[in-house]
């Protein structure tokens, strides 16, 4: 038989025929994991995936030595799992391979274990041995007392110094034997003993001249039949390894099930009754998860509408039918009070994922929902390759988030491929949010998916009231601050309630500006400026993280006359301490949560009002409930609208809206302050009267007129290298490859030129758009692609990167 398979390290990912032994049939399925010898040498091993089985040998065969396929490893990837990386690699560009490993976490891909046991000998004989060395001796008296042992533990006993030459030489020899075999990181165990399956006759007697034994032996046996003792305290690890060889115990691992602490207590919500709208959404779901049929809804609710509640009322009758759940959120900082709510209601059924947990955790968890022990999985993005059986339904929060768009390859949208993979396993899939995404909108009014609505907010809460300050216009009592928004902050800050600031944009400083001769510090590997930390007084860019240490002299000039131009974060806690110095201020941003629950350590002490002012950048703007914040203040609110991209309109209306749903999500009213400078902006006008469809048709023209999604299909190519005329001369050829492509079908090329950020990480960027209508570019055209630009140009070298649907066109 032979099998399809496909290899990161091997023919460049592409799919390759394989002949299988007979007696390794039966164990090699789709979606299985093994590892192929391509010489028999340990540093030939490699990880491969099965995609077919029972296929026939194409004409031109693998290379000979690749002759040895070692099964038996774990079967990762369903059925549907498969057919779904099947469609991504199809849909994004992008080869097979990149698919299936996105969707395994890097803490579960196999490694190769080598386990070394002897063969048949006698140590005596072994010492007498005229090859005998100190290392060999000593290795083989180590496999006489412990039986086996791995490569890593032998090296961690006695080093890398010949030992593998000293190990092959013993193989040779047949004096042990090495087995290689795929395993994946390994879990946390424990050595565990227990009373083995069949027993010498009359145990006891047998061990009567052996006292410790003994009482070693009935401490174990008094854990009764399949009772496995993991305290080894009362024994030493060489009696109850002759225990174990004698045939009285059996030696086993037992896993440890770890669980990802959220940093953020459970809350005690009480028990909240459906609103109406909540109850018509409920009843619309509970209908087709009946069906047991596909289906996507659009859950189109105001901020504080109760989602969370529908959501939450849902997923039990999924449970009660056996099924399991998906449940994505866009950031990290809303998985610990998601995660919260759903643990009140759902307890130790809901396994949480996301990337600030540790290698072992994402081990554990993933695991814990391959074995069906935990039944929703929780967590950002890549949550939606959870490895669930059953599957019954996936929620995606805040589906219109940009977070749920991938920025490497292969670039797939979260929220697309929850839709895909709830189309392919039969599920109910649900897309919440204030302000839906224009492509999930749009698919609504169309009919492809089922719109339900929550108009009112819960509680008795009604929607905040929007202020507009234009700063050009108003007295500042900061630089960054209106005088109007610190009135307002020190009104509730007076009645005892709180407080949330957005600045999207974090450091001191957006730039520093030498005022006598114009320098403006900047990335050497990224060419655009470097901002200003105070905390580190440390410049740093913020594409690649280069730092270098700040200096009150411009490095131009020597002139101490320096400029900072802008706000960030920093300078805005800076400015709020001189304005209110009785105050703490929490400070929300990636410099001051990334260590392990840093997010939820801040929003646990904001929740208890151990501070009244939490200022952020977008991690405060969405999905927060804390009922006592009755004001918010957004400064800079029209920063990003000027961006070269047909998204920065909705992305700032969505933002907007999201940030200003924070406030008054009690029976108290919340008010919220926009300060901006260009107060004729479309997104603020669609702000203040408060209707979403509105701006939708209004920015549905826009994009019919310039032929932008969801009146086309975009596609942007992106050619890079480390010298500028060869990105340029490599876009040039991408263009001519693609026009040619594209001759007899509608399809437009737009290109090259310069991307917004001309240069990161060293690498000039040249980007192309391609607009499709009926046109569509297939996965081998892009792959040939690819090929074909790295092949031409090496010295300097060039590479393409494809993004299917791109998030943004900077």
């Amino acid at each position: 038989m032979h099998v399809l398979i496909t290899a990161e390290r091997l023919f460049r990912g592409e799919p390759f025929a394989l002949g299988v032994p007979e007696e390794a049939e039966a164990t090699l399925k789709p979606g299985c994991m093994v590892l192929i010898s391509t010489t028999g040498g340990r540093q030939s091993l490699s990880t491969a995936y099965i995609l077919e089985t029972d296929v026939e040998a194409p004409p031109s065969h693998p290379p000979a030595e690749l002759t040895d396929i070692l099964y038996g490893g774990e079967r990762v990837l369903s059925q549907p799992m498969m057919r779904l990386t099947e469609w991504m690699a199809g849909y994004y560009l992008t080869r097979r391979i990149d698919c299936i490993t996105a969707t395994i976490p890097l803490a579960v891909r196999t490694t190769v274990d080598e386990i070394v046991e002897p063969s048949d000998f006698t140590l005596e004989a072994e010492e007498r041995s005229t090859k005998n060395t100190a290392l060999r001796r000593r290795i083989m008296q180590l496999l006489h007392q412990e039986g086996r042992l791995t490569v890593k533990q032998l090296q961690r006993r006695l080093g890398k110094k010949q030992l593998y030459r000293t190990l092959s030489e013993l193989e040779r020899g047949g004096h042990l034997k090495i087995t290689r075999k795929i395993s994946s990181t390994s879990q946390k165990t424990a050595p565990a003993w227990r009373i083995a399956p069949t027993l010498p006759a009359e145990p006891e007697e047998g061990l009567k001249n052996t006292p410790k034994q003994l009482e070693t032996f009935h401490r174990i046996a008094a854990f009764g039949p399949g009772g496995a003792s993991l305290d080894a305290s009362h024994a030493s690890r060489r009696i109850l390894n002759t225990l174990t060889a004698s045939g009285y115990l059996e030696k086993i691992d037992i896993p440890l099930h770890g669980r990802f602490d959220t940093g953020m207590p459970t809350p005690d919500e009480g028990t909240k009754k459906p609103t109406a709208a909540q109850r018509t959404a409920l009843a619309a779901l509970s209908d087709a998860v009946r069906k047991a049929a596909y289906h996507t809804f659009l859950l189109h609710g105001v901020t504080g509408s109760g989602k969370t509640l529908v959501y939450i009322e849902f997923l039990k009758e999924v449970l009660a039918r056996g099924k399991t759940a998906i449940v994505l959120v866009p950031e990290i900082a809303l998985t610990p009070q998601t995660a919260g709510r759903f643990r009140q209601h759902f307890g130790d059924a809901v396994t949480i994922m996301h990337s600030a947990m540790g290698r072992q955790e994402k081990y554990d968890a993933w695991h814990s929902l391959r074995s069906g022990r935990t039944r929703i999985a929780l967590g950002a993005r890549s949550t939606i390759f959870a490895p669930l059986e059953n599957l019954g339904a996936i929620i995606v929060d805040e589906e219109h988030d940009g977070a749920y768009k991938q920025d490497r390859n292969p670039r797939y949208n979260a929220r697309d491929i929850a839709v895909m993979r709830a189309r392919t396993e039969g599920a109910i899939c649900i897309l919440g949010s204030a302000t839906p995404s224009f492509e999930s909108y749009g698919n609504a009014l169309q009919g492809k998916y089922t719109r339900l609505t929550l108009p009112e907010r819960i509680d008795g809460a009604t929607m905040p009231t929007l202020c507009l300050v234009v700063m050009k216009d108003s007295p500042k009592a900061t630089p960054s601050i209106s005088d109007k928004l610190r009135h307002e902050m020190a009104k509730r800050l007076e009645k005892n309630e709180q407080i949330i600031l957005l600045q999207n944009r974090r450091g001191f400083s957006g730039s520093v500006l030498c005022f006598a001769c114009g320098h403006v510090p900047q990335c050497p590997h990224c060419g655009i400026p470097m901002v200003y930390h105070a905390g580190h007084r440390q410049l740093r860019c913020h594409y690649c993280g280069h730092t270098e240490p700040f200096s009150n002299l411009c490095p131009s000039c020597s002139s101490p006359d320096l400029f900072f131009k802008g706000s960030g974060t920093e300078r805005i806690e800076e400015e709020l301490q001189t304005l209110f110095p009785e105050e703490r201020i929490l400070r929300m941003d990636v410099d001051t949560t990334t260590t392990k629950g840093s997010h939820g350590r801040i929003l646990d002490e904001f929740r208890e009002g151990k501070a009244r002012i939490l200022l952020g950048t977008q991690m405060v703007a969405k999905g927060l409930d804390f009922p006592n914040v009755t004001l918010v203040g957004v400064l800079m609110a029209d920063i990003g609208l000027n961006l070269p991209d047909f998204r920065a309109s909705e992305r700032m209306y969505s933002l907007l809206t999201q940030v200003s749903g924070r406030a008054g999500r009690s029976s108290t009213p919340g008010e919220v302050y926009l300060q901006v400078y260009n107060r004729e902006n479309e997104v603020f006008n669609a702000l203040l009267t408060g209707s979403y469809s509105e701006f939708f048709k209004l920015e549905m023209a826009s994009r019919k007129e310039l032929g932008y999604p969801p009146y086309t299909k975009l596609v942007k190519f992106e050619c890079s290298s480390p010298d500028e005329p060869t990105a340029q001369k490599a876009a040039e050829v991408c263009r001519e490859m693609l026009q040619t492509a594209l001759t007899d079908t509608k399809g437009q090329v737009l290109g090259p030129a310069p991307a917004s950020i001309a240069k990161i990480r060293g690498n000039y960027r040249y980007h192309l758009l391609v607009k499709l209508t009926e046109a569509r570019l297939t996965e081998p055209f892009a792959r040939y692609l690819q090929h074909e630009i790295t092949s031409r140009f090496r010295n300097p070298a060039a590479t393409v990167s494809i993004d299917v649907d791109p998030g943004s066109l900077m």
